[in-house]
């Protein structure tokens, strides 16, 4: 006959196993010297427990522990807090914060108004020119990063790196490397749209003593 394990001898004598489980212990323990001798043992230990002294907490213990306890919300909250101290209240308030967001619409409606009004400034023609000119900017700093960028330190060990790694590997063994990367980038993805994306976000905070 198996023997009672450690565990549902401690079971048994607190009165934590299940009704049918007991039953099974009560015939085994009866037919069974070894384990009846473990549970007078085990019974001996939760009386010599419950002899013991119970002490409870001072007075105001829980008051001195919360008041070391530092709640941290989550950055949205926090954000919901800032934006609660910044935006107005009351609807004088939002007037005035409407009237003072309207005054650049107001500016730049009314130059474009006082342009249009000229006789040799067509709606066309005026779109044409801000297009063309906000493409040339950026086009102009687009080139001027990427020359920055070929010019630095970084580009020139980057280049030297790949030299190196084409002439110790070979055509085969960077076609290889190419392949592991590109894995290891779908397996990110997968792991950023299954934890970040598909998944809820659950929101907690954290208590923490100070």
């Amino acid at each position: 006959m198996t023997h009672l394990t450690g565990d549902r001898l401690e079971a048994y004598c607190d009165g934590s196993l299940a009704k049918r489980e007991r039953t099974a212990a009560d015939s085994h323990v009866a037919h069974c010297s070894q384990c009846r001798v473990e549970v007078e043992d085990w019974r001996a230990v939760y009386a010599a427990l419950a002899t013991l002294p119970r002490f409870g907490p001072r007075p105001g213990f829980a008051d001195r522990v919360m008041a070391r306890v530092r709640i941290r919300q989550a950055w949205h909250a926090r954000a919901g807090a800032v934006l609660a101290r910044v935006l107005p209240r009351t609807t004088p308030g939002w007037a005035f914060a409407a009237a003072i967001l309207s005054v650049p619409v107001l500016f730049v409606g009314g130059f474009a108004a006082w342009l249009l009004s000229k006789s040799y400034i067509t709606a066309q023609g005026l779109w044409i020119f801000a297009t063309d000119r906000f493409a040339e900017g950026a086009n102009q700093m687009a080139s001027g990063a990427m020359t920055h960028a070929m010019n630095s330190d970084i580009a020139a060990w980057l280049v030297t790196s790949l030299t190196r790694l084409l002439d110790a590997a070979g055509a085969r063994g960077v076609g290889a490397m190419a392949a592991a990367s590109a894995m290891v980038v779908a397996f990110s993805a997968w792991i950023l749209y299954r934890y970040l994306f598909r998944s809820p976000v659950r929101s907690a905070t954290h208590a923490t003593s100070v």
